[in-house]
């Protein structure tokens, strides 16, 4: 059974804003899968690994020229969400939505799926409902 739970992000240019936008930054950042290096975002070691073991294209991601990670800010109804813009965010993107985690909703909106939510929760992301 994989029937959507609730609306838990929105699109914010190419990548994943909202409430599971801003999830996922926490949980990079709590477990530095991505990490302030010289006043840049990095992913490191860890995050290399834990992105090749969703199913992230990494080769694509480390052939990119410029800046792979950034912290986006987008606002949705006058709360304010940061989450992972750039590269990095719209790779994440397309291989959540392709994992089936997520299902769009419309044009900008995305639902987590309970398929996504099983799978988030076991990596150790915990999700909060609004």
């Amino acid at each position: 059974m994989d029937n959507v739970l609730y609306e838990t992000a929105n699109l914010c240019y190419n990548h994943l804003g909202g409430l599971l936008g801003e999830t996922l930054l926490k949980f990079f950042l709590k477990e530095e899968l991505i990490k302030m290096i010289n006043d840049e975002y990095k992913v490191t070691d860890k995050g290399w690994k834990e992105l090749e073991g969703i199913g992230v294209d990494t080769d694509k991601l480390r052939s990119i020229k410029g800046k792979l990670v950034t912290i986006c800010i987008e606002s949705d109804h006058g709360i304010f969400y940061e989450h992972i813009g750039s590269y990095l965010g719209n790779l994440l993107m397309e291989k959540i939505l392709e994992l089936g985690w997520i299902k769009k909703k419309d044009e900008n909106r995305f639902e987590l799926t309970e398929k996504g939510l099983t799978s988030l929760e076991s990596m150790g992301i915990k999700i909060r409902t609004l």
